[in-house]
């Protein structure tokens, strides 16, 4: 069961150090997509927020392209019909709060609005296929998945991007079940979301590995899975804290190791500050000393 902790760690270590630091700056799309859902749901129950967001968020697989193509920014947001609005809150705050804290808040924007744009217009796909691959046109008025699909998207993401096969036995699972019981609109479009997150991250490697090719040296081992603007790779903990899910635990060592000699290094040149020769030295004395 060793490997399903590191797997833990890697998911959970980096959220859970950014508390620890204070480092609210990396934690803050969790708390954001959580306060939008609950505005859009509490505007929801009165007559003119229901009437606004019937008309720029819900999105249904009958609309006509442009109005979904209007719709969608809000869509991610809005209420969705078989998602209670507690359950919406918690998950966007869970999975986004971790996600950016393991890539950071542009690559979770990119993959939650990338899985939930393609499985919103995959709906209209669904609609042409028809039973029993697809859906009948009852479902023409049905109103969209709502926040789920990004939130799904991010996991699939962090499943490939991270290596956590316990999480990908759990998303398995969770798909069969929902398709099971309710097969509908719904649930084919977190079947979208969870093929569209797995594709980005796996784009992600390839082309790290193909820049990583093309470089005369390549990353250190420890920042196989980083996210520096350098490496553009996937996944990376905050520097020297957490080790890789596949990493052993010495490599794991030497990794903090490196870290801790980096930051006291940095810290020590911070409090000194700039370096000055002593004033009895001359330039012929340095010469000299370099004899």
């Amino acid at each position: 069961m060793a490997w399903l902790g590191r797997q833990f760690v890697v998911l959970l270590g980096p959220a859970l150090g950014a508390v620890r630091r204070r480092r609210l700056r990396d934690l803050w799309m969790g708390a954001a997509a959580a306060a939008v859902v609950t505005i859009l749901a509490l505007a929801f129950r009165t007559p003119s927020g229901h009437a606004f967001l019937t008309a720029y968020a819900i999105t249904r697989p009958g609309d006509p392209l442009y109005i979904t193509l209007v719709k969608l920014p809000l869509s991610m947001f809005a209420p969705a019909a078989l998602l209670p609005y507690w359950f919406a809150v918690m998950q966007v705050f869970v999975v986004y709060t971790l996600v950016q804290a393991l890539v950071g808040a542009r690559r979770t924007l990119v993959v939650a609005f990338t899985g939930h744009a393609v499985a919103t217009m995959s709906t209209h796909m669904w609609i042409l296929l028809g039973p029993p691959i697809g859906i009948g046109h009852r479902f023409d008025h049905f109103g969209d998945a709502g926040p789920s699909v990004a939130v799904i998207s991010l996991l699939a993401y962090a499943v490939v991007a991270c290596r956590a096969s316990w999480l990908a036995i759990v998303l398995i699972a969770y798909h069969a079940i929902e398709i099971g019981i309710f097969n509908g609109v719904a649930q084919r479009e977190h079947l979208i979301g969870t093929f569209t997150g797995a594709l980005l991250a796996v784009a992600g490697r390839l082309a790290t590995r193909r820049r990583a090719r093309g470089a005369d040296a390549g990353p250190p081992p420890w920042t196989a899975l980083g996210r520096s603007a350098s490496a553009g790779v996937p996944c990376r903990p905050l520097p020297g804290r957490y080790p890789l899910a596949s990493e052993p635990a010495s490599a794991y060592g030497h990794h903090m190791l490196l870290a801790a000699l980096e930051e006291h290094e940095t810290s020590t040149a911070t409090a000194q500050g700039p370096r000055r020769e002593p004033a009895g030295r001359t330039a012929s004395h340095r010469r000299g000393i370099g004899r």
